[in-house]
């Protein structure tokens, strides 16, 4: 099989499994040591550059020699030299996380850099390693639910297999995988706007367990599989994470609700995200710069690349004011979607765009007002702006 090394035309990424037999959940022991490493930060204990895990592809006794395809894994230190935003898919099969790849080495880490061994789980401690990864953040992208990381890996192309979809059941061998995304994704670029600077793996490990079980619930008794599965996993989460809290605070008139009404607006941000912007590139792509670029909060925005996350109020002033995104989304979408999106839409989520603003994170916000949010994003009495929108987005990648 020829080398891989060459400079590829998108960015490549890794995907392994984590083996349970090695600690009783070896990503809980990982997802630990990082937490406490963000506390010391957090506590001005420990500088930036101390915030980080390292995860080992571990050596298989039975294997003799490096792998085949070794030099094409550290080829990847080339791709995050280059500030490339960069990937380590990690799964048990039934779960489903990606990190944000910092370094990637064969030299043994905590034999030559003894003070490293801080940032690694006490299980690596005796074994050898094929390969060691640094990794900034970790996030969840699907807890609990096989068929959900079975869809979500089939948006995965092994680089390594003639670029076909990666398959859970006879097509995790090698490992790790050479991947690249179906279209790229970055996981980890938007905190700033998503999280207010925070990590992923700060933000998840809140309500982690009653997350979880409350994206069931959502998955099977509110928004169905076909809707849910359409979601961004960025949805889901700032969806499961706002229904816990309110389902456990509702009873309290006195409760401060701004939380979790803001991370319903925020699920519906990220989905219009998600349906706007790659449909504009889709049409704008191949056009000049003057018939593709528009003024954003931030400054020029090319709509015929990636599109950096954009605020509900950005989302709404772009729909309501700028004539290339109303010509790109008709041209783009089917009639009925663009129409919702350059009529209704903008009058749906002025509310919630006014929720988004950094005066509303100050402010109170009461429990009759959070229901009406809440109603209106999750659908309770009606269609509600999620179905909407992920509906929309079938339809996108249907037609």
């Amino acid at each position: 099989m020829k080398s891989l090394i060459e400079k590829p035309d998108t960015p490549r990424h890794l995907l392994t499994v984590w083996n349970p037999s090695y600690a009783d959940d070896a990503m809980d022991e990982h997802l630990r040591v990082l937490l406490d490493w963000v506390r010391r930060h957090r506590a001005g204990e420990a500088e930036a550059d101390e915030v980080h895990v390292w995860w080992a592809k571990l050596r298989s006794p039975n294997r003799v020699g490096p792998l085949d395809h070794g030099a094409d894994v550290l080829a990847l230190q080339q791709q995050i030299s280059a500030g490339v935003e960069t990937h380590l898919y990690l799964t048990d099969y039934r779960s489903l996380y990606v990190a944000r790849l910092e370094e990637i080495t064969d030299d043994d880490v905590p034999g030559a850099y003894p003070d490293e061994r801080e940032n690694m789980p006490a299980y690596y401690e005796g074994k050898q390693a094929d390969f060691w990864f640094r990794l900034g953040d970790i996030r969840r992208l699907v807890a609990n639910d096989t068929p959900a990381v079975i869809a979500q890996l089939r948006k995965l192309r092994n680089v390594r297999y003639h670029d076909r979809p990666v398959s859970l059941y006879g097509g995790i061998v090698d490992l790790p995988l050479i991947v690249q995304a179906e279209e790229e994704l970055a996981w980890f670029a938007d905190t700033a706007t998503l999280l207010d600077a925070r990590l992923w793996v700060e933000y998840e490990a809140q309500y982690r367990g009653e997350t979880e079980r409350m994206a069931q619930e959502l998955r099977d008794n509110l928004l169905g599989t076909a809707v849910w599965s359409r979601l961004e996993p960025t949805t889901r989460s700032f969806l499961a994470s706002a229904e816990a809290v309110f389902r456990a605070r509702r009873n309290d008139p006195q409760f401060d609700f701004s939380g979790p009404a803001i991370e319903y607006a925020k699920a519906v941000e990220t989905e219009l995200n998600a349906l706007i912007f790659p449909a504009l590139r889709r049409v704008l792509r191949s056009r000049k710069p003057n018939q593709r670029e528009v003024r954003g909060a931030e400054g020029r925005i090319d709509l015929g690349g990636r599109v950096p996350h954009q605020a509900l109020g950005s989302v709404k002033v772009l729909l309501e004011k700028e004539p290339i995104v109303q010509k790109g989304l008709r041209a783009a979408l089917q009639g009925p979607d663009a129409d919702w999106l350059l009529g209704q839409a903008p009058h749906a989520i002025g509310p919630l765009a006014d929720l988004r603003n950094p005066g509303a994170h100050s402010a109170m916000i009461f429990r009759e007002d959070t229901l009406r949010v809440r109603e209106q994003v999750l659908g309770i009495g009606h269609e509600g702006l999620l179905v909407r929108i992920a509906r929309a987005k079938m339809r996108a990648e249907t037609s």
